[in-house]
């Protein structure tokens, strides 16, 4: 049969074209999330992904309006068209998105913002209309091989997401565009092999050029960073990308006449952050023997009393604090780092110039998320400290608001308890304004750990504002620079002195730029009223409730620290202040919600683009589809699994993102995995091609099951396998993934290929309304995982398919009765089966090692072997642990077991968002059962 008919064979030219092209836009997607990130802030990432799926759903509508495109269009020379119009078009565009003055931020008060913003959008959704019109195209010509299209499709997409970890360290952020570029070539070249051999030649060579081009990216087209973000007027010395960030290492020469030292530092995504040290050269013990004085190492106010105390240092970054326990003679000095980058320069590639600081006996680094090194140490620690690992500018862009942070949840403070020596402090520096969430995160974690004293417990301090701050932000600006302390046991007034002394409390200024340190809490002098009353309030969630700004704590469900401004209280005045921000007064957003109200602004955007742009046309000029038969069914089925898909996938995202720890690994293995096994799926959905309908009455009822048992599963192998190597816990990733992945990737080729048989005009309706609800899925998912945490979004994306599989299910009379009989019955067992799993919890949970005598499985559980206890109801308290346990880590609190509420049943519905309590109680790992219907257990996973 002639490829270019209007009924194609489908050969391997489409499906290597197909994977190719793919594997091109997913690379590209990842890619301008993290030039955005760049170029703007973290938050303006999103923009890329709402905006291709923007692309995506446009060229839906394109399809549907041009018959001429859809039906009479050569195929292979079509396609090859389209994909090297993919690649020209990806050049073109991202040197166009370098020259727009665009500024969010310059709403209100410079009209010319309204004009870019509209051309920003389309210069960035261009190349992925390209690719989902290629797409959709060989999807609505080859509907006899959907199923192993879309295969292949997936799985292009998850071996781009992977392959990200491999171009960005080589390519940089110019480069891995410029190389999705060249993959759409490649696949324009597949695509006209046969056809147009004049336009596959020149596609290859264009390829070539383009791979050439790579490798000189950053001088040809370089990236244009906002001028609200501050770098040092100096070319750097070093730069380096990977997948989720760029550092940039800039040296400042010494003046000795100024008596001023060499310094270099490592500035992030140029100017979010920045970490530096001054020159240690020759060696780093020659550098302490000259400065002795204690003041200038100022974290050793968490442990300067203890001899050779045990340090952990969380966010390590240049060292300034592994130079502080090394002053202070710490016998070990754990000095945790998320950034690869910057632990191969600190201990290999400039180790010189850090005077072989991270090569000192003591001192051990490690490459890790800190929560998650924490939750698989077994060491104990007399001081966890982590010293502003944020920068201003990061806080007053609001860039960090919508970013999961679990080093400062409820969780990770009472794991960092649970690592303490008995007289041990965490020592944490934050903004000021964020002091008080912090009081709050901390008394919650002690309460869990039976400590009911907190005001004795406690200790914070802030540095004032200059004299040039206070000139150019007003006298009464929150500091940026504040330290909160929080002991294990309780404060003496010797502590507290000795921590005033060291900081110059009282005293005269030891910098005459730098104001003496103010006492914003101590336990022996009266503080600040919202702390005094954080600690002593008998009802905290009145306290939480009692002002605009979030104070209760960050959760590993609800991990967003930085979003400091509850919803209810965002205003339009607030609105209006944003964006109408003047660059020189860019530090006072710090106290507005920036990130929340361009979040919000995004999802307006998103659907007016989007209802614009995808519906109205395909009203105005496909109403052929509006008259189809079931077609409101039909739509509600793919807007069902277009939000569906994206809520799970990023509530996977965070979720395993703690398990994996590295960044680089969360978005290689989720997404990769996720999308390789979907695409699997997809394949494996054609065996059921004969009767689709029929298969979807099973297949989506078991894709809901696999979702509860993913998300009662993954909490007991995360907590079993945090020990493990990071190659184990990414292959245990993958298998987690992959029963999910694989019926995730089974209802769109099933749905697709049933309306092109029953109403085959609402082809091109359904690929725009899937990519409309994936727009609004992006944003809508993130605002509620801010609001209520993942678990609901989660729960979100199980009610969407179910939906779309209720909709299916009534599409069509011809279903027979027996039929919803067997799926009402599938339903039922599903639920069934969420009840014994919550019983039998405890059996899964068990390690295969005995447990130790220590624990006993009763209501008064406590660790009488290796830890003191005291006699309070639901309370244990933890003393020195014995080395001599066979788990070497001390239980900290009883484990309760806690039965199945028969007189909620009637809720049963709500089944699907109750999950167990995981429970990490030291040398037992137990998990007992909390799916209590009427209250919420901390963990969805």
């Amino acid at each position: 049969m002639n490829a270019d008919n209007n009924s194609p064979d489908i050969t391997w030219r489409h499906f290597a074209g197909i994977f190719v092209l793919s594997l091109a836009t997913l690379l590209l997607e990842l890619s301008l999330t993290r030039v955005l990130s760049v170029a703007l802030w973290y938050h303006f990432g999103f923009l890329v992904i709402s905006t291709a799926l923007l692309g995506f759903g446009v060229s839906g509508v394109t399809l549907a309006i041009s018959s001429r495109l859809r039906v009479h269009s050569p195929l292979d020379r079509t396609l090859a068209l389209i994909s090297l119009l993919f690649g020209v078009l990806t050049l073109l565009c991202f040197w166009l998105m370098q020259r727009i003055p665009f500024d969010p931020f310059s709403l209100a008060s410079d009209r010319r913002q309204w004009l870019f913003i509209p051309l920003y959008y389309a210069v960035l959704a261009a190349p992925f209309f390209c690719s989902g019109l290629g797409l959709g195209l060989l999807f609505t010509r080859g509907t006899e091989r959907i199923h192993r299209l879309y295969a292949y499709d997936l799985i292009g997409a998850g071996v781009g997401c992977g392959t990200l970890a491999l171009i960005m360290p080589r390519f940089g952020g110019s480069g891995s565009v410029v190389i999705a570029a060249s993959l759409g070539l490649l696949a324009a070249m597949v695509f006209a092999i046969s056809r147009a051999r004049w336009l596959a030649v020149s596609s290859l060579l264009a390829c070539i050029a383009t791979v050439t081009l790579a490798f000189h990216a950053d001088r040809f087209l370089p990236i244009a960073v906002t001028a609200l973000k501050v770098t040092p007027p100096i070319q750097p010395i070093y730069t380096a990308w990977n997948t989720f960030s760029r550092i940039d290492v800039y040296e400042r020469k010494a003046h000795p006449e100024e008596n001023t030292p060499a310094m270099r530092r490592f500035v992030f995504d140029a100017g979010t952050a920045a970490t530096g040290i001054q020159d240690l050269r020759p060696d780093v013990r020659e550098y302490l023997s000259r400065n002795k004085k204690d003041w200038d190492y100022s974290s050793g106010i968490a442990y300067a009393d203890k001899q050779r105390p045990r340090v952990l240092i969380i966010g390590s970054g240049a060292g300034s604090q592994v130079l502080d326990a090394l002053h202070f003679g710490a016998s070990s000095i754990t000095a945790v780092e998320v950034n690869p980058i910057i632990t191969d320069n600190v201990a290999h590639r400039m180790n010189d110039f850090w005077g072989g600081l991270f090569n000192q006996p003591e001192v051990h680094l490690v490459t890790a998320e800190g929560r998650n090194f924490v939750r698989s140490s077994r060491e104990q620690y007399d001081a966890i400290i982590s010293v502003h690992t944020i920068s201003n500018a990061a806080v007053a862009s609001g860039a960090l608001a919508l970013s999961e942070n679990y080093v400062l949840t409820r969780e990770a403070f009472e794991d960092y308890l649970d690592h303490l020596s008995p007289d041990g402090v965490i020592y944490f520096t934050r903004p000021e304004p964020q002091i008080p969430r912090l009081f709050a995160t901390a008394r919650e974690a002690l309460a869990r750990r039976g400590i009911q004293d907190f005001p004795a417990h406690f200790y914070a301090y802030r540095i004032p504002p200059d004299d040039w701050e206070k000139r150019m932000f007003g006298a009464d600006r929150p500091s940026f620079e504040a330290g909160f302390l929080v002991k294990k046991s309780a404060f003496t007034q010797s502590d507290i002195n000795r921590i005033n002394n060291l900081l110059g409390v009282g005293q005269t200024p030891r910098d005459a730029s730098v104001p003496a340190p103010e006492v914003l809490y101590s336990p022996f002098a009266p503080g600040t009223a919202i702390y005094q009353t954080l600690l002593t309030t008998n009802d905290l969630a009145q306290v939480y409730n009692s002002g605009p700004r979030e104070l209760e704590p960050a959760t590993d469900d609800r991990p967003f620290f930085n979003h400091h401004t509850r919803w209810s209280a965002i205003s339009g005045a607030m609105l209006h202040e944003v964006f109408t921000e003047k660059r020189l007064r860019q530090l006072l957003l710090g106290d507005l919600p920036l990130a929340e109200l361009s979040l919000l602004a995004l999802l307006a955007q998103s659907v007016v683009i989007a209802a614009l742009l995808i519906l109205f046309p395909l009203a105005r000029w496909s109403r052929s589809g509006l008259s189809a038969p079931n077609r409101w069914r039909f739509l509600l089925y793919f807007a069902g699994l277009g939000f569906g898909f994206i809520t799970i996938e990023m509530a996977l995202l965070s979720q395993f993102s703690l398990f994996l720890g590295q960044p680089v690994y969360t978005y290689a293995v989720v997404l990769a995995s996720l999308l390789i096994f979907t695409g699997i799926g997809a394949t494996v959905s054609s065996r059921f091609a004969a009767d689709p309908r029929h298969a979807l009455t099973r297949i989506i009822p078991a894709l809901l099951l696999v979702l509860i048992l993913t998300a009662l599963i993954t909490p007991v192998v995360f907590s079993l396998g945090l020990g493990l190597s990071a190659g184990s816990r990414v292959l245990l990733a993958i298998v987690l993934l992959a029963p999910l992945g694989v019926v995730l990737g089974m209802p769109f080729p099933l749905g697709l290929q049933i309306v092109s048989v029953e109403a085959s005009a609402i082809v091109p309706w359904a690929w725009g309304v899937n990519g409309f609800f994936t727009v609004i899925g992006t944003v809508l998912a993130l605002i509620l995982a801010m609001s209520f945490g993942f678990k609901v979004v989660m729960l979100l994306g199980g009610l969407s398919y179910l939906i779309a599989w209720m909709a299916i299910s009534k599409s069509s009379r011809a279903i027979r009765v027996p039929d919803l009989r067997k799926s009402a019955t599938t339903m039922a067992a599903l639920l069934t089966t969420v009840v014994l799993l919550g019983s039998f919890a405890p059996l899964m949970a068990l390690p295969s090692k005995s447990l130790p005598a220590c624990c006993r499985r009763d209501g008064t559980h406590h660790c009488a072997m290796h830890a003191k206890t005291e006699a309070k109801t639901g309370t244990s308290t933890v003393s020195r642990p014995d080395e001599s346990c066979p788990f070497r880590k001390p239980c900290s609190r009883i484990i309760r077991p806690q039965g199945f509420s028969i007189v909620g049943l009637y809720r049963l519905p709500l089944l699907a968002s109750k999950v167990i309590e995981l429970s990490i109680p030291g040398s037992c790992k137990l998990i007992w059962p909390s799916i209590m219907l009427g209250r919420s257990p901390p963990y969805f996973s």
